[in-house]
C-alpha cells in the first residue's frame, strides 16, 4: 500500500513528460521561419553548384509527413555570365527539410523534387560547359578528389589541403516531367532530352552515384540507368568506373568498364548492343549515315576501347539475322573524311546480297532515277573489312570457303571475292561501283575455274538443254548506273564460257536430223529423253549490249558431230534469235571420216522463248 503513492507519481510525471514533448513537437512549426528556410536552401544550392540561385519569393512550409518547403519560379544563371541564359529553370522546388535544425536557425536538407524542369547545356570543344564553375563546393570536391587521386598514383602522401567538404554531394534529386537541352557546336539546333522523370543518388562524395530515369528521344522513349563508385573523379574528368545501361525500342546498349569525360574521351570495357532494325536505329541515332535495306536484327558483344577519335572492338561477336561472326573491328572519325570502319570478321555463313544492301539504297531500277538516285553513302563512310565465311551464298548461288573484302572510300565502293569454292571449283569476282563511275558506274567481273555448270544451272534453277560439264567462265560487264539502279538492258560487257567433255541432256542428234529432214518446224520437247548429245569440248562467247547477248562463237564438238550456232539472245524478254548448223566432226589424224546420213550438214534456226524453243530447218 506504501508503494501506491511512489507509482501515481511515476506515472503522473510519464504523462506530464508527453504532455510537453506533444506540446513541444506542436509548437515546432510555429517556431520555424519560412523566410530562413527559403534563404538557406538557396544559399546552399548556390554553394554547391558555384551558380547564382534564384528561388521563388512565397514559400510554401507542410510539415506531414515530412517538413517540406515548396517554392516557384527556380532559376540557376551561369557564374561566369551572369545575364545570360538561365542553366536551370523550373516551375517549382520540393525539398525536405530537417525540422529541429530548423527551429534552431541552420535547416539542413536531404531529398529534392524538381517539377518541371529545363536544363540548358552548352557543350565547349576544350571538355567544359556552361554548367561549370571554378568556386563551389562541388569544384571544390572534384579538386580535392583529383589532387588525392594523383598523389596516390604518384605514391605520395596525401596532400593535407585536399579536404573533400561533405557537402560535394548532390543528394538525392527526383525530376518530374523535365526537359534537358544541350549544343555542342554553337549556332547548331539543340537536342533534346524530354518527359525526363526519375532519380539522381549522390548521397556523399565519396560514395557511389546512380541514376534512373525515363525520357523521350526523337520520339521513342528510353531507360537510361548509370552508376559510378567514384563521381568526383568522373566530374573531374579522371578515370572512374562506369557502368551504363540504355534501354529502347530502336535500339539497346550497355557498358561497365572505366572511362573519362574530358576532351580527351576514353573508356575500356565491355559493351553488349542490340537492334531489331540497324536501319532504324541509324535514323532515330542521327547518324548521318543513309542506309540502304540495311541489316535487320543486330546482336554484338566486345571488348570496347575507346580513344579521342578512335573507337576498337576487340573479342568481337556479331549476330546479324541469323549470321554469327567473331572478328575485330576499328572505328575512326577523321577530319575533313567520312567515319572509317575497319577490321576482320569470320562468319559461320554469310549472305553476301544482304550485306552488300546493308550499305547501299536499293529503291527500283531504272534509267528514268539513275539521275536521282542517293549516292552519299559513298561520301559518308570508310569501309575497309576483310570477310571470311565458312559457307556464304549470293542468291541462290553457294559458296565454301569464303575470303572477301569490302571496301568503300573517296566516292568508290568495291566487293571482292579473292576465293571461294563453289560446285567442285573455285571463284574470284568484283562488284565495283563509284559516284563519278566506273566504265559507266557499275563494275562486275566474275571468274569461275574447274566448276561444275550442272550443279550450278541446277542451284539457279536453269532449265532447258544447257551444256553441262566442268569448265570455266568468265563475265565482265558493266552499267551507266549504280548497283541498284540498274536493269539488264544496261548491261554492256563481255561473257565466256568453255567446257570439258559433258553433254547436253534431251538432245538426241539422231532424232533431230530426222525432225530436220521431215518437219518445217519442231520443239525441243519433240527430241526425246536420250541421255543426250555428248561433247568432247564446248566453247562461247558473247557480248551483252542492250539486254541481248550476241553469240560470237558458240560451238560444241562431240565424237561425230559437231554443233555451231551465232545470233542473238534477247535475253530480258527470254527470246532467241539463233542460227545453227549441225555437221560431222572433222577427223582426227588417221581416223575414218563420218558417212552415211550423220555426213550431210543440217541449217536450222533457232527461235521462240527459252526453254521452249523452236527449230526450223533451213531446206537447201
Amino acid at each position: 500500500m506504501a508503494q501506491w503513492p511512489v507509482r501515481r507519481l511515476a506515472v503522473g510525471g510519464a504523462v506530464v513528460a508527453v504532455l510537453l514533448l506533444a506540446v513541444v513537437a506542436a509548437s515546432l512549426p510555429l517556431a520555424v521561419s519560412s523566410g530562413v528556410v527559403r534563404d538557406r536552401l538557396e544559399r546552399d544550392i548556390g554553394a554547391w553548384a558555384g551558380h547564382t540561385v534564384s528561388l521563388g519569393d512565397a514559400p510554401s512550409l507542410d510539415f506531414w509527413p515530412t517538413p517540406t518547403i515548396t517554392l516557384d519560379r527556380v532559376e540557376i544563371r551561369p557564374s561566369t555570365f551572369a545575364d545570360g541564359d538561365p542553366i536551370l529553370r523550373a516551375d517549382s522546388i520540393v525539398a525536405n527539410f530537417n525540422l529541429f535544425s530548423a527551429v534552431l536557425g541552420a535547416p539542413s536538407f536531404s531529398e529534392f523534387r524538381l517539377i518541371r524542369p529545363t536544363f540548358n547545356v552548352e557543350l565547349y570543344p576544350d571538355g567544359t560547359s556552361n554548367w561549370s564553375s571554378s568556386s563551389g563546393e562541388l569544384s571544390r570536391g572534384i579538386a580535392a578528389a583529383t589532387a588525392r587521386h594523383q598523389a596516390e598514383q604518384a605514391g605520395d602522401p596525401q596532400p593535407e589541403t585536399a579536404v573533400i567538404p561533405d557537402s560535394a554531394a548532390l543528394g538525392i534529386v527526383t525530376i518530374v516531367d523535365g526537359t534537358l537541352r544541350w549544343i555542342r557546336d554553337p549556332g547548331a539546333e539543340a537536342e533534346r532530352l524530354t518527359a525526363i522523370n526519375g532519380s539522381l543518388a549522390w548521397t556523399a562524395p565519396t560514395s557511389a552515384a546512380r541514376g534512373d530515369i525515363t525520357a523521350i528521344f526523337r520520339g521513342e522513349q528510353i531507360q537510361l540507368t548509370g552508376s559510378t563508385t567514384a563521381p568526383l573523379l568522373l566530374l573531374g574528368k579522371h578515370m572512374a568506373p562506369v557502368d551504363i545501361d540504355l534501354s529502347s525500342a530502336p535500339m539497346s546498349f550497355a557498358f561497365a568498364g572505366p572511362a573519362s569525360l574530358g576532351a580527351d574521351l576514353f573508356a575500356s570495357g565491355d559493351l553488349k548492343l542490340e537492334s531489331p532494325s540497324v536501319r532504324r536505329a541509324l535514323e532515330w541515332s542521327g547518324a548521318e549515315i543513309k542506309p540502304g535495306e540495311a541489316l535487320g536484327a543486330l546482336e554484338l558483344s566486345a571488348r570496347l576501347s575507346v580513344e579521342l577519335n578512335k573507337a576498337k572492338l576487340d573479342d568481337l561477336i556479331i549476330l546479324i539475322d541469323a549470321n554469327r561472326g567473331i572478328g575485330v573491328l576499328d572505328a575512326q572519325l577523321r577530319e575533313g573524311e567520312p567515319p572509317l570502319i575497319a577490321g576482320t570478321l569470320a562468319f559461320n555463313r554469310l549472305d553476301i546480297a544482304s550485306f552488300l544492301r546493308a550499305f547501299t539504297p536499293l529503291p527500283r531500277a531504272g534509267a528514268d532515277i539513275a539521275s536521282t538516285i542517293d549516292t552519299r553513302f559513298l561520301r559518308e563512310i570508310g569501309l575497309d573489312l576483310r570477310l571470311s565465311a565458312q559457307s556464304a551464298s549470293f542468291g541462290p548461288v553457294a559458296l565454301t570457303n569464303l575470303a572477301a573484302a569490302a571496301r568503300v572510300e573517296q566516292g568508290r565502293a568495291n566487293f571482292d571475292v579473292g576465293d571461294a569454292t563453289a560446285y567442285g571449283g573455285s571463284l574470284i569476282g568484283r562488284v565495283a561501283l563509284s559516284e563519278k563511275g566506273i566504265d559507266g558506274g557499275l563494275q562486275v567481273q566474275f571468274s569461275a575455274r574447274d566448276t561444275d555448270f550442272g550443279q550450278f544451272f541446277d542451284a539457279v534453277g536453269l532449265k532447258g538443254p544447257l551444256p553441262r560439264g566442268v569448265g570455266s567462265l568468265d563475265i565482265e560487264v558493266a552499267s551507266p548506273y549504280p548497283t541498284w539502279a540498274t536493269a539488264l538492258t544496261d548491261l554492256t560487257g563481255d561473257m565466256s564460257l568453255s567446257l570439258s567433255s559433258g553433254s547436253i541432256p534431251g538432245l538426241d542428234i539422231n532424232r533431230f536430223r530426222e525432225l530436220a529432214a521431215s518437219e518445217r518446224f519442231f520443239g525441243l520437247d519433240q527430241l526425246g529423253e536420250s541421255t543426250g548429245f555428248a561433247f568432247d569440248s564446248a566453247r562461247f562467247e558473247a557480248m551483252i549490249a542492250a539486254g541481248e547477248a550476241d553469240l560470237k562463237t558458240a560451238e560444241l564438238v562431240g565424237p561425230e558431230q559437231t554443233i555451231s550456232l551465232s545470233g542473238v539472245i534477247p535475253y530480258t524478254r527470254s527470246s532467241l534469235a539463233i542460227a545453227g548448223t549441225l555437221r560431222p566432226t572433222p577427223a582426227a589424224d588417221g581416223a575414218a571420216p563420218v558417212t552415211g546420213p550423220l555426213a550431210k550438214p543440217v541449217r536450222f534456226f533457232v527461235g521462240g522463248s527459252w526453254p521452249e524453243a523452236v527449230i526450223s530447218p533451213v531446206k537447201p
